[in-house]
């Protein structure tokens, strides 16, 4: 089989041409610190790859809304101290209100603290999160949840009040300091004994709902460590799948210049021989 001068040029060229090639990708490569530069360099990988990212993202997501829950369970619970530390104070009120020996005078000052400590409490109840969402509405994050009278929710709960000679009925929070105040200005002790009742009742309500945002938090601590477990799994496979080995890609890159270099080098004493060398 006769070999032409054209066909050992083209050979050479084409190996050449190959070699820079594979080269050029090693060098972007090692420049971009990815095993696949395209997609087309491994299909199979980059699908991989892929998924990977895909699952990675989901927990990111996943860890967005644990923060957003985050953020709102901390203002509830700090809305929640606060009026807790003002139910602490109004029970003490109650306590001293209660004395036979406070007069009318007495009593009425002790109503205007009890009126401020109220204004406080309402403004609590309205807690917003850093987003704006109102922390006690619900679904209606929106929605001021609460206003003067207004009768409050679950977590600041009514009680049931059981007088002699009439029904139970149920008084809403707020009622029930409005009660409290009444019976202050009124100088009516047996009303000021009831609202250390209820306003004790309160308290322990409040405590209630205390321990159910201590132990929400509890849980969203427990789903962020397990995000964060997920995480580090899926970057570890993306590494195994995606990052370069930087050393191995070094040597393989040094060998490649040095087979380039040679075949160059061999083409360049190629191209000058001709059959006059021979003559």
């Amino acid at each position: 089989m006769k070999i032409s001068t054209g066909q050992v040029f083209e050979r050479a060229v084409t190996q050449m041409t190959t070699q820079q090639a594979k080269l050029a990708q090693m060098q972007t490569q090692l420049a971009s610190g990815k095993q696949i530069v395209q997609p087309s360099d491994d299909p199979d990988k980059a699908a991989i790859i892929q998924r990977l990212n895909t699952a990675y993202e989901r927990q990111e997501v996943y860890e967005t809304s644990l923060d957003s829950v985050n953020n709102r369970l901390v203002a509830e619970e700090s809305a929640l101290m606060g009026t807790d530390n003002i139910l602490q104070r109004l029970r003490e009120l109650a306590v001293r209100a209660s004395s036979d020996t406070l007069t009318a005078g007495d009593r009425k000052i002790i109503a205007i603290e009890v009126s401020t400590l109220k204004d406080a409490v309402v403004a609590l109840s309205n807690t917003q999160d850093i987003t704006g969402n109102y922390v006690f509405s619900g679904s209606m994050t929106k929605t001021i949840p609460f206003a003067i009278n207004n009768v409050g929710n679950e977590v600041f709960a009514s009680v049931v009040r059981q007088e002699a000679g009439s029904d139970a009925q149920r008084v809403s929070f707020f009622s029930v300091i409005d009660d409290f105040i009444s019976a202050l200005n009124n100088n009516e002790t047996a009303g000021v004994q009831r609202s250390l009742a209820e306003v004790s009742e309160l308290s322990e309500n409040l405590s209630g709902s205390l321990a159910d945002v201590g132990s929400r938090m509890l849980v969203v601590d427990s789903q962020r460590e397990m995000l964060s477990d997920a995480k580090l799994r899926y970057k570890t496979l993306l590494s195994g799948v995606e990052d370069l080995d930087y050393a191995k890609a070094v040597t393989a890159l040094s060998a490649e210049m040095l087979s380039l270099e040679a075949a160059q080098s061999s083409f360049a004493k190629i191209s000058q021989l001709s059959l006059f060398n021979y003559m």
